[in-house]
Order: structure tokens, then sequence, then C-alpha cells
């Protein structure tokens, strides 16, 4: 989206709406009668005189420092008094994609560098405040809506210390944190570092005694005893030989049995990032 560009130099009109030619701009601290300098560039290399004496169309160059505070007196090229006009600030600008001392409120600043501002009520899209690319910055002080935020309210930060106007807890350590939909609280009784890392796999399978069903279908060999019998001669016999039942000697306790485990590390050393939480005070 373009912007409306600003006037490239200031110009004054005499009471006919014509240049003021020869006027002066008196440039003072805000609220006081002590001469405040302007510049004649951005760069804040070159300061103006004091009156500022104005052209022949009524025009001057005038640059205020960032962070000052102006009252200004026009008169015309006799000293006579045309207006006053206290408290001008005198702003920010913005340089090389940075954007300094300037008051941002219900704004949105998007992939700027931030030195010395003062952002309210806005939002910030991909800026980073107080530091250079690519280091990140902590908030030290609110400003707008995020003050009014009630004492007693937690928040979480990605930074070592609370920012100004809050108190780190420091009740819950070593901790994972839990997205609930009812009532907020705490449990578990393992610590993140501990839960979280290389965890070995070993132990033994359960025992279990075989009933008959579950063994596979088998058989036995054995050999049987023999004998002889002895028959006279010329004498017929008829034999019937009706062996009882047989079986093979038994051996084995009936015990259950177990088996040793032994499986492959699970490595659950997830990647984080480590947070505080802070209360308003």
């Amino acid at each position: 989206m373009a912007n409306l560009g600003p006037a490239p130099k200031a110009q004054f009109l005499d009471a006919a709406g014509q240049p003021l030619v020869g006027g002066m701009v008196y440039t003072y601290a805000a609220g006081t009668t002590t001469p405040l300098a302007t510049y004649t560039s951005a760069s804040a290399t070159s300061a103006n005189t004091n009156p500022i004496i104005l052209d022949g169309r009524g025009e001057c160059s005038i640059w205020f420092a960032p962070s000052s505070t102006y009252k200004i007196k026009l008169t015309d090229s006799n000293g006579v008094e045309i207006y006053v006009v206290d408290n001008i600030a005198g702003g920010g600008y913005v340089s090389g994609g940075t954007i300094v001392d300037s008051s941002f409120v219900n704004g949105t600043i998007s992939n700027a560098a931030l030195s010395g501002s003062t952002i309210s009520g806005g939002s910030i899209d991909g800026a980073i405040i107080g530091a250079s690319t690519p280091s990140t910055a902590a908030f030290t002080t609110f400003s707008g809506a995020w003050a009014s935020l009630p004492a007693g309210t937690k928040m979480l930060f990605v930074q070592t210390a609370a920012p100004t106007g809050w108190t780190k807890l420091t009740t819950n350590d070593n901790k994972a944190l839990r997205i609930v939909s009812g009532t907020a609280g705490t449990g578990g009784s393992v610590a993140f570092t501990t839960a979280f890392t290389s965890q070995a796999i070993t132990g033994t399978v359960d025992g279990h005694v075989l009933t008959e069903a579950e063994i596979p279908s088998h058989t036995h060999s054995y050999t049987a005893g023999g004998g002889v019998i002895g028959v006279a001669a010329g004498t017929s016999y008829n034999v019937l030989w009706s062996p009882g039942a047989t079986t093979t000697g038994a051996t084995g306790g009936a015990n259950a049995h177990t088996h040793g485990l032994t499986a492959a590390a699970i490595n659950l050393a997830v990647q984080y990032v480590d947070a505080i939480i802070a209360v308003k005070d």
C-alpha cells in the first residue's frame, strides 16, 4: 500500500495567503523560551539558524531532533509575532528499514527493526524489538492495553527473566505444558528431562504352563519286550497273546518358565523450547 508523501519543505503564508518572505521561525524546547536546534536535513549534521529566515517562497528546510518536543514561534520579517504553537513532538524516522524513536498506536508493523520506539495497542509482525537480525529480544516494558492487564495475570515468556512489572514464578520447574478445556492444575510424578530421554527396554516375559490342548499333537516310539514259547513235538497249541495298555515313562515337573527380553532403546529426547511463567504485579 502506498503512503501520502509529506511536504518536502515547510512553507509559511501571510494573512493574505502570500508566501511569508523573510519571515522568521523560532524553535524552543516545549514550554520554555530555551532555544532548541533544528536541522537542515535528516542527517542532523547541520543545524539551522535560530531563528530560521524564510526564503523568497516563504519556505525552509526544518528537521526536528528525534524524541524532542518543540515550541514554534512564527513572526514576519519585522519580528511581529504571528503565532506560537507549543508541544510539537519531534517524532521518529525510518532509516534503512529501521524505525527510530517513533510512537505507534493501534497499528501494524511488518518486517521492520525498531530502535527506541514505543508501541501501544498494536500488533507486530516479523519485527525485532531492541535487537538486530537475527537475534531475538526480550520484552521489558508494556504499554497500552498490555499495561492494563490485571494483577495476578499469568503468562508464558520465552526468556530467562520476567519483564518489568512481572514476577517470575519458580514453583514449577522441568515440567511439560498440557492444554486442557476444564480446570487448570498440575499432575504427574516424572520430571520432563527424565521422561523424555533415551529409554532402554529390558525385562522378562511372564511364565506360562502349557495345557494339554496347547501342546502340539505328537507321538512317542517304544520297543515291546520279546519271549520264547516252547512246544513239545507232536503237540498242537493255539496261542493268543493280547498285551495290556502300554505307556512310555514320564518326565518333567509341569512348571512354568520365562524368557528374557532385550530390545533397542527408544529415543524420546524430543526437541524443546524453554519458557518461564510470570505473574503480573
